[in-house]
């Protein structure tokens, strides 16, 4: 199992542990804490806030098994997503490496497009005026190639471009 996999496991038994506790913010006086209501009805402080606390940092604390419960969801739902394409993905890859596409010249063509300027800036560090010659010379060193040719000649530098022009139409479609 992967490094992300044995943490996400590690994240997923301690939100179980809580066995569905809500936290609450309370207060008295100028104390401010959080209590976790169990199953039970029982009432335990669990935590309290240094006076210098700021609201955002309260929230996230208080809101820390909300949120991990979500987040937790949304990474079960890329999971499920991800295993359903990968076949059609799969397929489809092997019939595109059977005809033969100009990569580079696709890749040219993406360098000048202002989407995947801004997919290389908000995504690989990119930086302004985001021009077209820095655009190509990002993906160069993304792909760890010399030259755009070497995605019509090396066939493994070809997967590397696949698979980031794969990753920028994913990004496109979630709404960016």
């Amino acid at each position: 199992m992967s490094s992300e996999g044995i943490e996400l496991r590690r994240i997923r038994e301690k939100l179980a542990a809580l066995n569905g506790d809500d936290w609450q913010l309370c207060c008295e006086g100028d104390v401010s804490f959080v209590e976790a209501k169990t199953r039970h009805g029982e009432l335990n402080r669990i935590c309290t806030f240094h006076p210098g606390a700021t609201p955002d940092e309260i929230d996230m604390v208080v809101g820390g098994p909300r949120m991990a419960a979500f987040m937790l969801k949304l990474v079960d739902r890329a999971i499920v997503a991800v295993r359903q394409t990968a076949p059609r993905q799969s397929a489809s890859r092997q019939s595109r490496q059977r005809k033969h596409r100009d990569f580079a010249a696709e890749a040219a063509m993406k360098c000048d497009d202002a989407a995947f300027k801004m997919f290389l800036e908000e995504q690989h560090g990119l930086e302004r005026p985001l021009t077209s010659d820095r655009a190509a010379q990002r993906l160069r060193s993304i792909l760890n190639i010399k030259s755009r040719k070497e995605l019509n000649e090396n066939s493994a530098a070809a997967e590397r471009w696949q698979d980031f022009r794969a990753a920028f139409e994913a990004w496109k479609r979630v709404g960016r």
